[in-house]
């Protein structure tokens, strides 16, 4: 619920201007992770945080339960801009207004990747929560990714700049 409970204009996404919410999910973990790790980089560049082991996150897996609008295909170039939503911003106040569940896309920050938003918290199944894992910040990204386990022995994953 709260991607439809706490939108807010100061921090939009891609499907959704601030005046409605969405659900974005990953199809892959790969995929999920570019997502995530360049959204939190953002925020935590103008928190102006200080480097460290700064953020936990969990791994919630799940299925939607919908038809989405599919702009995987050529010709929604426009709507795929790396940091400018003007567009998909206007596509998705169309789709959502006629009531349609969501949109499923390729994902910008990992080639090959599928994601989806889902503009409705009823056609998202409850998610399960899997593995947990702490980011690191550099100060200007996140570069390495801790699983948490408890036995204490998670591998630490260097993301590539």
């Amino acid at each position: 619920m709260a991607p439809f409970t706490h939108c807010s204009p100061d921090r939009p996404g891609r499907f959704h201007d601030g005046s409605f919410g969405a659900y974005y999910a990953a199809c892959n973990f790969e995929t999920a992770v570019a997502e995530v790790t360049h959204h939190q980089a953002r925020r935590l560049a103008d928190s102006r945080d200080e480097p460290g082991w700064i953020s936990d996150m969990r791994e919630l897996v799940g299925r939607v339960r919908a038809e989405l609008v599919d702009i995987r295909g050529s010709g929604f170039h426009t709507l795929l801009s790396l940091d400018d939503y003007a567009s998909s911003h206007a596509f998705a106040r169309h789709h959502r207004a006629a009531g349609l569940a969501g949109i499923v896309y390729p994902s910008v920050r990992n080639l090959g990747g599928e994601c989806i938003a889902a503009f409705w918290p009823d056609i998202v199944a409850k998610p399960v929560q899997r593995r947990h894992f702490r980011y690191h910040w550099d100060g200007t990204r996140i570069d390495m990714i801790h699983e948490l386990r408890l036995d204490g022995k998670g591998p630490i994953f260097r993301l590539k700049a």
